[in-house]
């Protein structure tokens, strides 16, 4: 889902990429209604709306698959997708999590980095879109 959706450019920066999230959330959400993906996620409406209105905020990706699994998939599918494309995608970037670290626009450490990759820790959105970035600018 979300690994799909990272722009063809070759190196989308972390603002594209989550506005690919955005959009592709918000559509869900436009699909379905404020209230419906609210009830059935488990979101607050708050955070919901965000979404329908191209934003993702704090969100993380747990927040992201809920939205998804509204759509019909998986949302423990959706997570273990992203997690082994971004686990793939350091290996053919030739990136370790303590490079990402420093790398991206966060306040993770490698440790944290490692733990958000195997979903031990939460993983925001706009985390996700730093990492995705970051991956796709060193495989080219």
């Amino acid at each position: 889902m979300l690994q799909d959706t990272v722009p063809e450019t070759a190196n989308p920066t972390p603002d594209e990429v989550q506005s690919a999230y955005a959009d592709r959330l918000a559509a869900v959400v436009d699909e379905h209604g404020v209230e419906t993906v609210a009830e059935e996620s488990g979101l607050d409406e708050s955070t919901v709306a965000q979404f329908s209105d191209g934003e993702v905020g704090d969100a993380t990706l747990s927040d992201a698959a809920a939205v998804f699994a509204v759509d019909g998939h998986d949302a423990a599918a959706v997570t273990s997708e992203i997690r082994d494309d971004l686990m793939m995608g350091l290996s053919t970037a030739i990136l370790d999590v303590d490079t990402v670290a420093v790398e991206i626009d966060s306040d993770l450490d490698g440790k944290d980095v490692r733990q958000a990759l195997e979903g031990q820790i939460r993983l925001r959105l706009d985390e996700l879109a730093e990492i995705q970035a970051l991956i796709r600018s060193r495989s080219r």
